[in-house]
């Protein structure tokens, strides 16, 4: 099942730094069904900061921009994950992803067109089929 590609924005501070999270609009749809019981979080940890708002600059976010759009039509094609969250906070980018194959997330990673040196990325994955981590985030900003 696909999720529309709708999105709520919510903007705040968080520890003095100003924070930003893109969530699905229609997420509990499938957090509902639990059908995607891994959540997979990547951090994108930027070369360097906006000091006027702590953002990844204003370079790397062009980079990170192109492998958002990269990593969601990649690992959504065929339906076996979503990208339900996106936040960018501290020169940090991070998406949260659930998905009910981690393998197929891996192999739509290895596909992504990456730079030579790859992507500055960190990777996650844990069981987390009432999509708690999700929850923890969508609650505190309610």
């Amino acid at each position: 099942m696909k999720l529309d590609n709708r999105w709520v924005t919510a903007d705040g501070t968080l520890n003095e730094l100003p924070i930003t999270i893109y969530s699905r609009e229609d997420w509990q749809v499938l957090a509902d069904k639990g059908s995607f019981p891994i959540c997979i979080q990547i951090a994108w940890h930027a070369e360097q900061r906006d000091e006027s708002n702590a953002y990844p600059s204003r370079q790397d976010m062009l980079k990170i921009d192109v492998f958002h759009h990269q990593l969601q039509s990649q690992i959504e094609a065929d339906s076996h994950a979503v990208v339900a969250m996106v936040i960018t906070h501290d020169g940090v980018n991070q998406w949260v992803i659930y998905c009910d194959d981690i393998e197929t997330v891996k192999a739509g990673l290895n596909k992504l067109s990456a730079p030579e040196q790859g992507f500055p990325i960190e990777i996650v994955a844990d069981e987390d089929a009432g999509w708690e981590t999700f929850k923890k985030v969508h609650q505190a900003i309610q």
